[in-house]
């Protein structure tokens, strides 16, 4: 297995190594999580398990270790004696705590049992009270163990549905009651049981009603709905609570508010966009903002971010407009001086704002598409391999991906007419065949300038990916070059191969041991037009599109969103931006589904998404609020790890449905610090935040795309180093790059 990199980038944005593998399987948190979770295995209870799994994920992304699997073996490896042989064990206290790894039944059984009261009391009765107490020697690990889990629990409580602190509470009060008048053990079981079959329910709830909102039969769905609450009903009633909300408010639960469920299917159909539950949920769970105060814009008349709790010594001033576009106009553009460090120069000019009232959003994704994206629609889509290619083959000493990414840099940084203020930081003869190559006039765009391209680190393969800045219009841009193929390639397992195209284009497919192949067809300046995973029995699955008419557009690169009017948001801000900290993974995956808050135009490139916020507003913004990072770091704490589990586990809930989604996320910083450093690191805070979700979350690294803004985009105007400004921010892009499905 691979090591991934994705912890590895800090400060200097360059090559840090782990530490020692030996060093981490010593740490007792780690030792400690890894014997609950093998515990939780081996007693085949799923409860304990989505319980255990939480902290032990959580402090293997700290301790930078690729996945689960390699966090146990590690962890395993520092330990001293073998599971099947106890006795020479004693003395070395760790080690009875992992004894039960691999295969001892009898030895998990009292460790999850403590951790896990409610499913066997008649074990646990003398745990809560005298955990510490114990008297066999095989038992000392114990004490230890019972409450690690207790805090982790608590951090990832708004996913996990079984892990909050509150449910042990009244587990261990109305257990007696119901367990000391049944003689059979199985009477136990109902607390522990309720809680795993009402979240199962409750998720087959919220998933009919997430696709009764996505369009399909409605009919089907509120039949399904209404049998998931029958059932959580039921099992309310057998565990002696008739209130429905006050029963699963005892586990952590809640259902969606949903008026229109009850309605027929047509006017039910009509109410995507208007009734989403997405608005009063967050509501529900923010104690802070109980009284719900209106909207706030400021003097321009531009709706404002959305900060809960506004940091100490800021201002209601300084919170900046919701809209990026309205942020950009509100920051001076920015032109190269000789030292290749971006000046001021003067603002352009506002555009008029329309005194009428803005149309109403669209309902799905399908109505979000305009006349000319269903004409495209309409006509057949030619599959990403339909085009015979010609292999590229390697040139000079360097490996065919290197040829490929050398190309990309070449035509990007080697412009007619404008200055070139590329900065050398090369330091080994790979990179000299990219920047001894910058005199060649071979690139199409020329309202570009390049004002540094630096080495980042080695990717998978051995090459190198380089990050290029790059001045566009007014705009500074990072063009991180090789990042998206360091995510997808595994080179221990996949296949990959370059063709060249027609028009100068180049399509890399890269084969996976299961026959699913990644296929990307990119232009000559490397802009991603088509992207399709290809499953091994031959279905296409089309992740982006482009309609080649507007080919020419990406060849002197222009803002497409210049050709729209200012975007007037049409909808409360609330349900334009959801801080994921307040909401749980139903809320964010029913945030994700809503279709664009405005008509698209057309289709677009990816990297034309990535580079106009104008586009980009079109689309619902997801901030994942407790996800903040240190000052001039890459990596994330351990405090931070839980909050990616809702945000992953609503994205499986999508791409369950639909796996043609594709989700931007967006990386801040403050504005300590130069605007081009910050570009590099918000960039590679993006790539962290998505080799996480790939790497420990199982989202697939295809359905992941990634950029960094820099300051662009403050939350807060403030140069001050504002923890609110160093962030990610995730969309769902989907109907801005391919046609909708629905």
């Amino acid at each position: 297995m691979r090591l991934k990199t994705w912890l590895l980038t800090g400060t200097s944005i360059g090559l840090m190594a782990f530490a020692p593998i030996a060093a981490q399987a010593q740490d007792a948190d780690l030792q400690s999580a890894v014997s609950a979770y093998l515990a939780a295995q081996a007693s085949g209870d799923q409860a304990a398990i989505d319980a255990a799994q939480g902290p032990l994920t959580e402090l293997c992304i700290v301790n930078g270790f690729a996945s689960i699997e390699e966090c146990i073996a590690a962890a395993s490896g520092g330990q001293s004696a073998p599971p099947p042989a106890p006795a020479p064990e004693p003395v070395p206290e760790p080690a009875p705590v992992d004894v039960p790894q691999p295969e001892p039944e009898p030895q998990p059984e009292p460790v999850i049992e403590e951790p896990q009261p409610e499913p066997a009391p008649a074990v646990e009765e003398p745990a809560p009270v005298e955990e510490p107490a114990p008297a066999p020697a095989v038992e000392a690990p114990a004490p230890v163990e019972a409450p690690q889990p207790e805090p982790a629990i608590e951090q990832p409580a708004p996913a996990p549905v079984e892990e909050p602190a509150p449910v042990e509470q009244p587990a261990q009060v109305e257990q007696p009651a119901a367990e000391q008048p049944a003689p059979e053990a199985p009477v136990a079981q109902p607390q522990a049981d309720i809680s795993a079959a009402l979240a199962a329910q409750v998720d087959l709830f919220n998933g009919a009603f997430a696709d009764m909102l996505g369009g399909a039969d409605q009919t089907d769905a509120q039949n399904r709905m209404a049998a998931a609450r029958a059932e959580i009903e039921r099992l309310c009633a057998e565990a002696g609570l008739g209130d429905v909300n006050a029963c699963l408010a005892q586990y952590g639960l809640s259902l969606p508010e949903v008026p229109a469920a009850v309605q027929p299917a047509a006017p039910a159909e009509q109410q995507p966009a208007e009734q989403p539950p997405v608005a009063p949920q967050p509501v529900e769970q923010r104690p802070s903002d109980a009284p719900a105060a209106p909207e706030v814009v400021n003097d321009a008349g531009q709706p404002v971010e959305v900060i809960e709790d506004l940091p100490a010594g800021v201002t209601e001033e300084q919170i900046a407009p919701v809209l990026d576009s309205a942020k950009d106009q509100e920051v001076a553009p920015v032109a190269p001086t000789q030292d290749g460090q971006p000046a001021p120069v003067a603002p352009t000019a506002t555009p008029a704002v329309s005194t009428e009232p803005p149309p109403p959003p669209p309902e799905t994704d399908a109505l979000a598409q305009s006349e000319q994206m269903r004409a495209f629609a309409a006509e057949p889509v030619a599959s990403a391999t339909a085009e015979s290619g010609t292999e590229i083959q390697a040139t000079g000493n360097t490996t065919v991906t290197q040829t490929v990414v050398n190309n990309y840099v070449n035509n990007i940084t080697n412009i007619n007419n404008v200055t070139n203020n590329v900065t050398n930081n090369t330091t080994n003869n790979t990179q000299n065949n990219v920047t001894n190559n910058t005199q060649n006039n071979i690139g199409q765009q020329n309202n570009i300038t390049v004002i540094e391209q630096t080495p980042v680190r080695e990717a998978n393969t051995g090459d190198v990916i380089t990050q290029v800045i790059l001045q566009v219009g007014t705009q500074l841009i990072v063009n991180s070059i090789g990042q998206d193929t360091d995510r997808f390639y595994n080179p221990q397992q996949d296949e990959i191969y370059y063709e060249n195209l027609s028009n100068g284009r180049v399509r890399e497919v890269i084969t996976r041991p299961d026959g699913t192949q990644i296929v990307t067809v990119r232009n000559r300046n490397g802009d991603i037009l088509r992207r399709s995973r290809i499953a091994p029995d031959g279905r296409e699955y089309v992740l982006a599109t482009f309609d080649d008419r507007y080919d020419s557009n990406l060849v002197e690169w222009r803002d497409p969103g210049a050709d729209l009017p200012p975007l007037r948001l049409n909808i409360p801000v609330r349900d334009y931006v959801l801080d994921a900290r307040y909401a749980d993974e139903r809320e964010v995956e029913t945030f994700f589904s809503q279709p664009p808050v405005e008509q698209v135009a057309r289709l677009y490139s990816i990297d034309e998404v990535k580079r106009s916020a104008r586009i980009r507003d079109s689309v619902r913004k997801l901030e994942v609020g407790n996800l903040t990072f240190d000052t001039g770091a890459a990596t994330i704490s351990r405090d931070q790890v839980a909050s990616l589990s809702n945000v992953a586990n609503a994205m499986q809930a999508l791409l369950s449905r639909n796996p043609n989604e594709t989700f931007l996320i967006e990386g801040h910083t403050d504005a300590v610090g130069s605007d081009i450093s910050n570009l590099r690191l918000s960039d590679l805070r993006a790539a962290t935040v998505a080799r996480i979700l790939t790497d420990f979350y199982n989202i697939p690294p295809e359905n992941l795309a990634t950029q960094g803004y820099g300051e662009r985009y403050l939350k807060i105007r403030t140069e001050a180093a504002e923890r609110e400004n160093r962030r990610v921010t995730i969309r769902r892009i989907t109907p801005l790059i391919t046609v909708a499905s629905n």
